[in-house]
Formats: C-alpha cells, structure tokens, sequence
C-alpha cells in the first residue's frame, strides 16, 4: 500500500507526503492550506466538521501537515503572483513603447508603473499558525479605518465591528 500523497497546484507537482495521514487526512490538510473552509473541507472528505476541529487540535501529525501544505501553498502563490508581475510589467513596458498606442492608454500605463508598490505585488504574509483564518492585511486596513462600532467588520467576518475586531484594535494601540 503506498503512502497518501497531497498533489499541490504547482508546476513541478511534488507531492506533499503524510505517510503518517489516513487519506481523508490528506484531503482535508489540502483543502484547508488552499483556503477552504473547515466545514467545506469536512464535507469534500466526507468526515463532519467536528472530526477536523478534533484534528486540528489533537493530532500533532495532522498539524504540522496542514502548516507544511499551506506553506507549500503559499509558496507556489507566491512564484505564480512573481510570475504575473514579471508578464505585467512586459505589458507595460510594450505599452509605452509602442508609438501607435493611444496617448491615454499610455498615460494609464505610465500611471500603473509609477504607482505600483514599492514592496512589490504580492500576497499578504503567512499567518503562523494554522487555525487563524485573519490575514495580517485586513487587521492593518482595519486599524487605519475609522469604522463606527455598529458597522460591518471590515475584515469580512460578517459580524459587527464591535464583536468582531474593535478590541483587538484597542489593545493594539494601547500596546504601541
């Protein structure tokens, strides 16, 4: 019998090994690194969602999988986002050098190049651990937003601002 394998969405297609995973293990360590809900992830391995929750918090092997997977994930975003921005910038470039492009489409182009990051086009930062679904972007978008406490959340949780996000906020500035 060999070994259970999660294929990510690479070029090279390296499996990931969890030899020590049973396969509805794997599927889920898979589905989740891609962003999947936990619940969404249960369902497409036939497993309820409980059973991962008891994964996530008991199963040391189960862990460290979904950490490697979603680093491996991450990884390959990564190289495709360097990749499209190597292919936009080519874009860019043929648009300005082109003498029969419009006058306003160069002038948009020009305006992409000079307002492009200075850090470059990229994901937001790997989140450590595995179980926190927040990305370090949102919490910096919320922080500089004036948001009333009645409002939506601007992280997306659908909840109110006030139960959601406001008191870390508020530690946040406290501590800084």
């Amino acid at each position: 019998m060999s070994p259970a394998v999660i294929h990510h969405n690479s070029s090279d297609s390296t499996p990931i090994s969890c030899a020590s995973l049973s396969p509805s293990q794997a599927q889920v360590a898979s589905a989740l690194a891609q962003g999947h809900t936990i619940t969404a992830a249960a369902h497409a391995a036939g497993v309820h969602r409980t059973t991962v929750h008891h994964w996530l918090r008991h199963e040391p092997a189960f862990q460290a999988e979904v950490v490697n997977a979603r680093s491996q994930y991450f990884a390959t975003l990564g190289d495709e986002m360097r990749e499209l921005t190597a292919l936009a910038l080519k874009t860019i470039r043929t648009l300005l050098d082109d003498p029969d492009t419009p006058p306003a489409i160069r002038l948009k182009a020009a305006l992409a190049a000079l307002t492009r990051p200075q850090v470059g086009w990229g994901l937001p930062e790997l989140v450590d651990s595995p179980l926190d679904r927040e990305v370090v972007d949102v919490s910096e978008e919320i922080e500089s937003a004036a948001v009333s406490r009645n409002a939506p959340c601007p992280c997306g949780s659908g909840r109110k601002y006030k139960r959601c996000c406001a008191d870390r906020v508020t530690a946040q500035a406290a501590a800084s």
